[in-house]
């Protein structure tokens, strides 16, 4: 047992120091079946315990933490995690980015999108004598492009979080800004550099 706590000690050691971690802030504008209907006008929902109708949030300002671990000269794997304001949902997103220039790179991904909003209700379905309830976890797909000024990074991407052809669906435009901490192997020096 001792062995084993001390191998995973010694890898996420070894993966912090040649990490970079970042904490940002997001933006998402969303569209989809969830927050507007087909004549263009919010969709509304009635909170327990009110008497009145409150229109669902059509976006939502998420604010995350960020990990990225170099694989490559121009290749990096990226993971977060958020936590939504406005539109209530939690995004846990893994992915890759590609180096295209200097300091733009491209983005693709995949996640977990806990949605926590209160006018989300899972759907229930009976198929044969089973009844199934919907989960409030949704798994979707994310790419977008990232633009980098030493520490301080810039993103545009596109997130679709629950699609098909079902009663919901949603998506969202994502405008991003995150500050950067820890070493970054792509900008870092050697000491004959510097010379």
């Amino acid at each position: 047992m001792k062995k084993t706590i001390t191998l995973f000690f010694a890898t996420f050691l070894a993966l912090g120091m040649s990490a970079q971690f970042s904490v940002g802030l997001d933006y998402m504008m969303l569209s989809g079946t969830m927050v507007q209907l087909e004549d263009g006008n919010a969709v509304t929902y009635l909170p327990e315990g009110e008497t009145e109708a409150v229109e669902v949030s059509g976006s939502s300002a998420v604010l995350n933490l960020g990990y990225t671990h170099n694989l490559s000269e121009k290749l990096d794997m990226v993971g977060s995690v958020g936590l939504g304001m406005g539109f209530g949902l939690v995004p846990m997103k893994l992915g890759i980015s590609y180096g295209i220039a200097s300091n733009i790179s491209a983005n693709l991904g995949m996640g977990m999108y806990m949605i926590t909003d209160d006018s989300y209700d899972p759907q229930e379905v009976t198929i044969g004598e089973n009844e199934w309830k919907g989960s409030s976890n949704e798994f979707g797909i994310n790419l977008g492009v990232t633009y980098q000024m030493n520490n301080i990074g810039i993103g545009l991407g596109y997130d679709m979080i629950k699609g098909g052809e079902d009663y919901y669906t949603l998506n969202a435009v994502t405008i991003g800004l995150s500050y950067g901490f820890g070493d970054d192997s792509s900008s870092s020096e050697t000491p004959s550099d510097a010379k």
